[in-house]
């Protein structure tokens, strides 16, 4: 083959594989951050496509015939890697479904700051467990996973052909319903404790009417709050990892 035909294939091929890997990262937590510059996430990209271009090359579609048709080619690719991304950053988002609660239960709903893992407001507890689980999915090498699901999702949704749009919704939705539901049952001893805690001061306020209730019963809230987030820090992030391990090797052909 001349150099002149083969150059255009090799610079078509590693155009496929850099639209799907940069519209992941520009979403995968950790490097997907909004305090990340561009640019950073950009280089990551190239240089990710520049070691995962060769494993995928014999799983590439042809060359497109039109330009229209590369067009819908690096569209539909563009839409699997936001997906895939999606999927890993709705799964860190339970860490902020859950400091959201805990921060309700414990007298923190109010205390809120700029997370910029959602780049929104966010609640004190949220901001601390969501920042601690980007640093423990890199101790972890979970980031590795992420890249060998990039790789195998080849195989998943192999390129060219058309992503399944309800299907896909679905999958979202049902992991926005676990990821909920995950975050109930981790919090599930705030909420208890807590409903415990108000009922008991119902009663002592039925009973000492000129207590100041409030006055007393928010430092208890506090402390007894911190104290069991805390005890139950270690847990919620096996939990955590877990979790994150099981949805992501969905994406992995090799398990």
């Amino acid at each position: 083959m001349a150099l002149e035909q083969f150059l255009p294939l090799q610079v078509l091929s590693f155009l496929i594989v850099f639209t799907r890997v940069a519209a992941a990262v520009m979403i995968l937590p950790g490097i997907g951050e909004a305090f990340v510059p561009i640019r950073v996430r950009l280089l990551f990209a190239l240089l990710l496509t520049v070691v995962v271009s060769p494993l995928i090359s014999s799983s590439l579609p042809p060359e497109p015939k039109t330009l229209a048709a590369l067009f819908k080619l690096l569209f539909f690719e563009i839409v699997i890697g936001i997906y895939l991304g999606m999927v890993a950053r709705i799964m860190l988002l339970t860490l902020d479904t859950v400091g959201r609660i805990i921060g309700l239960t414990i007298g923190m709903a109010n205390a809120e700051v700029f997370n910029p893992s959602i780049s929104s407001q966010a609640s004190l507890p949220g901001l601390l467990l969501t920042t601690m689980g980007v640093m423990i999915l890199f101790a972890t090498n979970m980031h590795h996973l992420f890249i060998l699901a990039i790789v195998d999702s080849y195989k998943v949704f192999p390129a060219g052909l058309m992503f399944e749009w309800g299907d896909g919704a679905l999958v979202i939705a049902r992991l926005i319903a676990d990821s909920f539901r995950l975050a109930l049952q981790i919090t599930a001893p705030f909420i208890v404790i807590s409903l415990i805690f108000f009922m008991g001061l119902g009663m002592l306020a039925r009973l000492m009417p000129q207590l100041q209730i409030f006055f007393v019963g928010l430092p208890v809230q506090l402390a007894g709050g911190l104290l069991i987030f805390s005890i139950i820090m270690s847990g919620l992030f096996s939990i955590f990892t877990d979790y994150y391990a099981t949805n992501l090797n969905q994406y992995l052909t090799s398990n």
